[in-house]
């Protein structure tokens, strides 16, 4: 009996660490970009607030509704905007981290099936501790302005 109340407490103490840091996070305001059917790739935009006193790290992105998810930032080279492929990023200890339009953002890549306007997506975010944070992001149409085509410029993957 001793032996297994051991176990047990060994076990809550090795799960509980990543079960507070899903409590520290929060993300907001989560959208995807409505494209049309014959576009493979979409992008994705929201807020992560960290709440708690250490940074945390996002290194991949899951959905059920796409092949792959990966997390990029634009960069603008001779007029052009380059999606470039990043690893990984940091939501600071007590701060946020902003994905949006011509910045960071996540590209959704390959719909198992179109996506319109009003549909949902649901995210997994996939931190270094072993956490994760289900988000869901309602597809909607972009404002139309130049932040908003960022995506269309250039294609160009840079991993």
């Amino acid at each position: 009996m001793k032996h297994i109340l051991r176990t047990l407490g060994l076990c809550l103490f090795v799960i509980s660490p990543a079960i507070h840091a899903a409590d520290t996070l929060e993300a907001r305001e989560a959208w995807v970009r409505e494209a049309p059917p014959s576009v493979n790739v979409l992008a994705a935009y929201l807020q992560l607030h960290n709440h708690g006193a250490e940074a945390r790290i996002l290194n991949r992105v899951t959905s059920p509704a796409f092949d792959q998810v990966e997390i990029h930032r634009t960069e603008e080279h001779g007029g052009m905007a380059h999606m470039i492929k990043i690893p990984e990023v940091a939501v600071p200890a007590n701060g946020m981290l902003i994905f949006q339009k011509g910045d960071l953002h996540l590209m959704l890549i390959d719909p198992k099936s179109p996506l319109k306007s009003g549909d949902s997506v649901e995210l997994t975010l996939h931190f270094a501790d072993g956490s994760t944070l289900k988000v869901t992001a309602p597809v909607r149409k972009a404002d139309g302005g130049a932040a908003g085509q960022h995506e269309m410029h250039d294609h160009q993957h840079q991993h």
